[in-house]
């Protein structure tokens, strides 16, 4: 970040010696903020002392004053985000926006607010001061006059909020009690690949936060077994990736990198932001790539269908994994593959039960329901339109040709 100074920069306030606040940059801001929120801008330096705004002059630079003011400035600095401070007393309170010069604070801007004028959500008055929003908005206004460091901040916010659905992702697994890895990863990797297809970021970290805790929790502090679990899930976000349109040379290239980045990791604080960025990379491709081809809109509706065959499902459940009308998707489905989706359907059944059939002296009526056909004779039916034998003759061919 290169250091904000414009013309006249030694006539503004001096943060203990580095006047990067210049008199016309301050006057903006503070101007624009007082017309938005009737709330004075403060510039302060990094002992906490005012230094300018509307009657600094007769601003309290004692201690308990100064001490206020350093910790809303190191909240904001420490969450991405400015934070509500209050005052001694409780009739008022203050954020702050750090100033900063790359990653070093030289000082900051900073705002009170009497207590009473204070609205958590929506202001329900003209004199009502949304906090969140006011917060926001004097943030934007440093960034935006490059008084701060906004990729910092950001990334600040980020590593909170991914704290934040880590605590929630732990709570959700305590209460869920699950006792083996398998059976999470049997709930949560199909959901992922789901997130990931439809370009569900909220949803895929949501995912990947839960499969987190439970990969660290069971593989305690083996680290070599959380690589290996780490690996396979980026092989399975990376091979989703592609089929939903990501660019193979851009991921595998990628994925090379960082597995040779993780292979240098020493500890778990540092593994978590690795595949959370495995995560963001895999999403960024798909955005920047996917070409929304037949091909690509379809691939989920395939794979839905050979993963439900033997179940009850319907066309409009297909629809909805390729993420079409249920009528566009029956269109561009027969278009395609040259086939109706209840004709796939049934031949993804077939293929299911001709295989019970080749190693199995399971009832016939029995493969039916496990293929999926509720009712043996319609089972008998659809089996020779498929494959020009009844599931009796097909089962007596194949034993036949096996001996």
């Amino acid at each position: 970040m290169k250091r904000a100074r414009a013309s006249g920069a030694a006539d503004g306030p001096d943060l203990g010696g580095d006047p990067i606040l210049d008199r016309r940059s301050f006057a903006q801001i503070a101007a624009e903020y007082r017309r938005r929120w009737r709330l004075d801008v403060l510039a302060v330096d990094r002992t906490g002392t005012v230094l300018a705004g509307a009657g600094h002059q007769r601003a309290d630079n004692r201690e308990p004053a100064r001490h206020v003011r350093l910790f809303a400035i190191d909240e904001a600095l420490r969450w991405g985000e400015p934070t509500l401070a209050p005052l001694e007393g409780g009739d008022k309170v203050c954020w702050a926006v750090p100033l900063m010069t790359n990653s070093r604070s030289t000082g900051g801007l900073l705002v009170y607010c009497p207590a009473g004028r204070l609205a958590l959500r929506a202001a329900p008055s003209p004199h009502s001061v949304d906090a969140r929003l006011a917060c926001t908005h004097l943030r934007e206004l440093a960034e935006q006059a490059n008084l701060t460091n906004a990729a910092l901040l950001y990334a600040r916010r980020i590593e909170y909020q991914r704290e934040q659905q880590r605590a929630e992702a732990i709570h959700d697994f305590k209460a869920a009690g699950y006792f083996n890895l398998r059976g999470l990863y049997l709930v949560d990797e199909p959901a992922l690949i789901a997130a990931i297809r439809r370009g569900d970021r909220g949803m895929a970290r949501d995912i990947l936060n839960r499969l987190l805790v439970a990969i660290l929790h069971h593989a305690g502090r083996r680290l070599d077994l959380v690589k290996s679990f780490f690996m396979e899930l980026v092989a399975t976000m990376s091979r989703t990736a592609v089929e939903s349109g990501g660019a193979p040379e851009e991921l595998l290239g990628a994925n090379f990198t960082s597995i040779a980045q993780l292979a240098h990791l020493r500890c778990h604080e540092e593994l978590a932001p690795w595949l959370h960025q495995m995560l963001e990379h895999v999403m960024d491709s798909i955005q920047r790539h996917r070409g929304r081809t037949p091909t690509v809109l379809l691939a989920g509706a395939l794979d839905f269908i050979a993963r439900n065959c033997t179940g009850p499902i319907t066309r409009d459940q297909a629809a909805r994994a390729a993420h079409l009308s249920p009528s566009y998707f029956s269109r561009l489905f027969k278009k395609q593959l040259g086939q109706s989706f209840s004709h796939v359907l049934n031949q993804k059944r077939v293929e299911r039960a001709a295989d019970l059939l080749a190693r199995s002296d399971q009832d016939l009526k029995l493969i039916a329901l496990e293929s999926g056909f509720s009712d043996q004779s319609y089972f008998t039916k659809v089996f020779r339109r498929h494959t020009g034998q009844t599931p009796r003759a097909y089962r007596h061919r194949h034993r036949s040709a096996a001996t």
